[in-house]
């Protein structure tokens, strides 16, 4: 661990925070709600018709993409892609892009929201605990045609 921290410099630090061409948004999983927990998996019939499992995405960026709040986009990360239902959100900063955990229920034959999870590579994640870095993952977001 030693060697781990003596490698952290200023520098490194701010290399590992550019920007990405080909991801240019930071996908922060695991958005806390009213409706989802970590480790309870609820009726999807308590949601009552609520957009429970959405990407939240700040008005701007959002419209500087052509997107409007409510359409489907498909959110790609290293790891691999799933769609989604926008969500505009002032409560989403520029540049980051929100999506609630405890989702990708099955429940009677349908599908309920996305499992975040699968947008996560196994390998990037914090170099002791090994615990995936869920908070910080480079995405980019398309339309769903």
């Amino acid at each position: 661990m030693a060697d781990w921290v003596q490698s952290i410099k200023p520098q490194s630090e701010a290399a590992s925070l550019e920007g990405n061409q080909d991801f240019p948004f930071i996908l922060m999983a695991g958005r806390h709600m009213d409706m989802n927990a970590n480790t309870l998996i609820r009726d999807p019939a308590w949601n009552k018709e609520r957009r429970a499992c959405t990407l939240a995405m700040h008005p701007e960026d959002a419209a500087r993409l052509g997107f409007v709040d409510g359409q489907k986009v498909r959110v790609i990360t290293e790891a691999g892609s799933e769609e989604i239902e926008l969500e505009t959100a002032e409560s989403s900063r520029p540049g980051t892009v929100i999506i609630p955990h405890g989702f990708g229920l099955e429940y009677p034959g349908r599908t309920y929201g996305i499992n975040v999870n699968r947008l996560t590579k196994n390998t990037h994640r914090d170099p002791i605990a090994g615990t995936p870095l869920h908070r910080y993952v480079r995405c980019r977001i398309e339309a769903v045609p």
